[in-house]
């Protein structure tokens, strides 16, 4: 869709906003919004939380239409707290918060609302500005306001309210603004309607991946090949020519992680050995990673040095996820997250890393894990956990194959993700173009 550019344009006085329609007025933000903030009840005082009243927060600013808060508070905790009772159709936006590094996520409340001291909303002079017209210029301009807005010298980004409301924001009027707002709701809907498809798409091929290689590792690559019951009823049947046996039976060493007074935040370094953990269990990437500790510390902890081709399972927290120390390895420990084994020589370490994280085996230590108050996994339970193996060669045969399909999954998401992203850049492109009046869409709003 092409469109047609304003007759006559003028500078706007601010340099990355550039030339704007000759029309259009350029008022900052103080002259036609009013700013509200918000606070916190006392956490201490039961009564006034859960009630009917959304406290919206950060954690709540995902959607551009606020309709409840994951948090209520009661109209004891509102007289209790700075903040007051928003009418509808305020522009909430996030003021502080770590997604201030990239983001700066906006929106319009659809109920009445209050908000938390990291919320800010704006109240816009009805005759001189459409909140949503707002909404869809902060869009536009996410990465050039970040940087002028940013309260320099803070510990947490943070936006600074005197940047905020000397801000020039170039205005068409009223009707301009909602035929431009009305267009950018209705092509963005599409957009997003588009990239959930996308999204949707990434989700099946995960699962179909995820299924893929799980059949692959407990029925084999053989359709016609004879079966037999594995003996365990969540494990199924398997090839008749394998064995299950016991995780403690295929490993030659298994050591927990340190625990207690051993291994505290405390004794990390600047620099030295490497901590590994779940950051690099988690995406399988022993490339990362910020937590060291000192040569005579690492010399003390030899229990738990970490080798390549050793088998790493977190097993605190996030648990059941497996990967293999690759060759490459730089010299360090494991955390109290993890367990490491050492794989015998009846099965290969990638081979048990694969059966550990095919569909059943992830489902079975879950509910292994259930029943704590943090979800965790000893090293009794993992002994126990039943593994089909098949000869040597077949084992690397299988492993090719589940290599092979990965990377044809591994493709096809990210064919998805950049569809994502071109259609994302489209998407504020054509907000920023829309609202600068770079584009005239008036045009486009009559004929719709």
């Amino acid at each position: 869709m092409s469109f047609a550019r304003y007759p006559t344009y003028k500078d706007s006085g601010v340099e990355w906003l550039g030339q704007v329609p000759e029309h259009w007025s350029l008022p900052k933000l103080k002259s036609i919004a009013s700013f509200s903030g918000g606070g916190t009840p006392s956490r201490e005082n039961l009564a006034y939380w859960n009630g009917d009243i959304p406290w919206v927060s950060p954690k709540d600013m995902k959607v551009e239409r606020i309709v409840g808060a994951e948090e209520s508070i009661t109209n004891e905790g509102l007289k209790s707290s700075a903040s007051n009772l928003l009418p509808l159709g305020r522009v909430l936006m996030v003021v502080r918060s770590g997604i201030l590094k990239h983001t700066i996520p906006v929106a319009i409340n659809e109920v009445e609302v209050v908000l938390n001291q990291d919320m800010k909303a704006l109240n816009f002079d009805a005759r001189k500005c459409v909140g949503r017209f707002f909404l869809r210029w902060v869009q536009g301009h996410n990465d050039q306001l970040l940087l002028a807005w940013a309260k320099q010298g803070a510990t947490v980004e943070s936006i600074e309210h005197t940047y905020l409301a000397e801000t020039v924001m170039p205005l068409p009027d009223i009707a301009e603004q909602t035929q431009i707002a009305a267009f950018l709701d209705c092509e963005t809907a599409k957009i997003d309607g588009l990239v959930a498809e996308q999204r949707r798409l990434m989700a099946l091929l995960k699962e179909k991946r995820q299924a893929v290689i799980s059949h692959a590792v407990t029925r084999g690559l053989n359709p016609d090949a004879p079966m037999k019951q594995s003996g365990i009823e969540w494990l199924g049947e398997v090839p008749a020519h394998w064995e299950v046996i016991r995780l403690k039976q295929l490993v030659v060493e298994g050591v927990a992680g340190p625990y207690g007074a051993s291994l505290t935040k405390g004794m990390y370094s600047a620099s030295g050995y490497r901590v590994y953990g779940q950051q690099q269990v988690i995406p399988d990437d022993f490339s990362i990673g910020d937590y060291f500790i000192s040569a005579e510390k690492y010399k003390e902890m030899h229990r738990y040095k970490v080798f390549p081709d050793d088998l790493l399972v977190s097993v605190m927290g996030t648990i059941g996820q497996v990967a293999v120390v690759p060759t490459s390895i730089a010299p360090g420990i494991i955390n109290p997250r993890l367990v490491r084994y050492r794989c015998g020589p009846l099965i290969q370490p990638r081979y048990l890393q694969r059966v550990l994280m095919s569909r059943q085996h992830q489902e079975h230590l879950a509910l292994e894990s259930r029943g704590t108050t943090m979800d965790g996994l000893n090293m009794q339970t993992l002994g126990r956990v039943p593994v089909p193996i098949p000869p040597d060669t077949e084992q690397l045969q299988i492993l090719e194959y589940v290599a092979d399909q990965a990377r044809k999954f591994d493709d096809l998401t990210a064919e998805a993700q950049r569809a994502i992203d071109l259609l994302q850049e489209r998407r504020t492109a054509l907000i920023s173009a829309a609202v600068t009046g770079q584009i005239d869409v008036r045009s486009a709003v009559a004929s719709a």
